[in-house]
């Protein structure tokens, strides 16, 4: 237990992500040690719940101990609720108000976790806050009016940002209600009150999308694989995260322009037209583990360093591929994965999956391939940065998240996509663009994946057989000149946005 106070000559920035959100958060946590790295001035608070408060800290570990001791004195970390029963997405914090209004009144703020206390903090002069938390928005207008900023905090990338949230006339497909104060206070009592929410983006009717840095699309191959996810649930995220990023006063999006320069460029030239600020910060990830791979010590990590060395040690460095569909995102249609593992195993491709969904089942007797394959494991959650950091990792097979995306450029792993929707798409069609990535086809499913995509001149056959036909067919590109190539121009980009990290 202690205590900690603060000089009231100091700068106050207040953070907040959705609680349970890792892919939010993480990023968060890189953002808050570069402020304090570059403004000595500078107080940053940190509200979080328990979900995420553990995450927090152990992600802040990876950052060099010298530099972190200079900066730890003007972090402060607050567990808002201690543990408790219920789901790990928070999207209600009803002790962020009080949290809130006594950081405005300099008052006493407790730590559930640490039980620090921080006391006389100057009031906070900005907030960074996650518009998923509409309760968020909500308690710092009504306690600070305008007197604090708000800066929304996106963590995806801008090309998404146009179609998600941006408004028609950019081929975005945000209600045009939403473009009014008055339309937005309507919607917020549809959502308070739990009214299903329909998305205009979820209307696929076979119309051409066009947005910056990316070839033309139809509406519906931004969900190009369905997922078992609660759809609900996404409906209202998405649209209470359009009413917020136009109350907001600027907004902080984790992507670069070096990424996607065209989509940056029109972003910003519509937020100044709505005289609001953009920045783009990212990439953001902290080079931890890199420096740990030999002798990582974290709890289970053992056996996947054991697998890593033995088959590095057999097939040689960049020899294998490392398959992740994220935290939330599985097929709904599974026996693509088994065709895609049946493929690897023909072609003697060595592979490590990871399936941490909690929507996921993978059989018995598909571990029982694996396993006796000699070549490949499988693991329901890995330590992916350490994997990633490792020579013997030559490519990514993922859902295309940009966390994800980050960590790649990070470690310079070229990538193969497999995405559903949200962001994943965008990056697919982005890095296919710029010939520095691959993107799976015949994987696709449901009743939009499905349908003929734009730059084909057939339709493909989206089945199982033609799955696994077309892992093995990438298999030997990845061996041949196409993988080179592809690998000499995804490095390039990673070492250019890596170079790029910072503000």
């Amino acid at each position: 237990m202690g205590s900690t106070t603060f000089a009231n000559d100091q700068k106050h920035i207040v953070l907040h992500a959705l609680i349970g959100a890792w892919g939010h958060n993480k990023p968060l946590c890189s953002l808050a040690l570069r402020i304090l790295e570059d403004r000595p001035d500078v107080v940053v608070t940190y509200l979080t719940g328990h979900a995420s408060y553990s995450n927090i800290i152990g992600e802040l570990k990876c950052y060099p101990s010298a530099t972190f001791e200079a900066i730890e004195s003007r972090l402060n970390i607050i567990d808002l609720t201690g543990p408790l029963e219920g789901p790990p997405v928070m999207l209600q914090l009803e002790s962020f108000a009080p949290a809130f209004a006594a950081l405005y009144s300099s008052a006493s703020v407790t730590c559930l976790s640490s039980a620090k206390t921080i006391h006389g903090l100057p009031i906070p002069s900005l907030a960074i806050i996650d518009p998923f938390t509409a309760y968020a928005f909500e308690a710092i207008r009504a306690i600070g009016g305008k007197n604090v900023p708000i800066l929304a905090w996106y963590t995806s990338n801008v090309g998404l940002f146009f179609r998600l949230l941006g408004p028609a006339h950019l081929d975005g497909v945000v209600d045009p209600a939403l473009e009014t104060p008055e339309g937005r206070a309507t919607m917020k009592q549809k959502i308070i009150a739990g009214e299903t929410i329909e998305q205009k983006r979820h209307e696929c009717t076979g119309s051409v999308v066009n947005v910056p840095g990316i070839p033309p699309s139809y509406d519906y191959e931004w969900f190009p694989s369905t997922a078992v996810v609660p759809t609900d649930l996404l409906s209202a995220l998405e649209t209470t995260c359009q009413i917020y990023i136009r109350e907001a006063d600027g907004l902080v999006c984790v992507s670069a322009n070096l990424f996607e320069p065209e989509a940056a460029t029109a972003v910003k030239e519509w937020f100044i037209s709505l005289k609001k600020l953009w920045y783009n910060v990212g990439p953001l990830s902290i080079d931890g583990p890199k420096a740990n791979t030999a002798g990582a010590e974290l709890q289970g990590e053992t056996p996947v360093l054991s697998f890593l060395n033995r088959i590095q040690s057999e097939f040689g460095p960049n020899s294998l591929l490392y398959m992740s569909l994220g935290s939330v995102f599985w097929p709904e249609e599974q026996d693509r994965v088994w065709a895609v593992l049946d493929g690897f195993i023909a072609k003697r491709q060595p592979f490590l999956i990871s399936h941490p969904s909690p929507f996921q089942q993978f059989p018995d007797e598909m571990k029982k391939k694996i396993a006796d394959s000699g070549i490949a494991m499988e693991v329901s959650w890995a330590p992916q940065e350490l994997i990633l950091a490792h020579p013997v990792t030559g490519w990514f097979l993922t859902h295309g998240g940009w966390n994800s995306i980050q960590e790649a450029f990070l470690y310079r792993v070229p990538l193969i996509f497999w995405p559903f929707q949200a962001d994943q798409p965008y990056n697919a069609m982005r890095m296919s663009y710029l010939k520095a990535g691959f993107a799976l086809m015949e994987v696709r499913t449901g009743k939009d994946g499905t349908r003929k995509p734009y730059n084909c001149e057939k339709l493909p056959a989206f089945t199982p057989a033609s799955a696994q036909a077309e892992i093995e067919e990438l298999v030997d590109r990845l061996r041949g000149d196409e993988g080179s190539l592809v690998r000499t121009n995804f490095e390039a980009l990673a070492d250019a946005m890596n170079n790029n990290m910072g503000f």
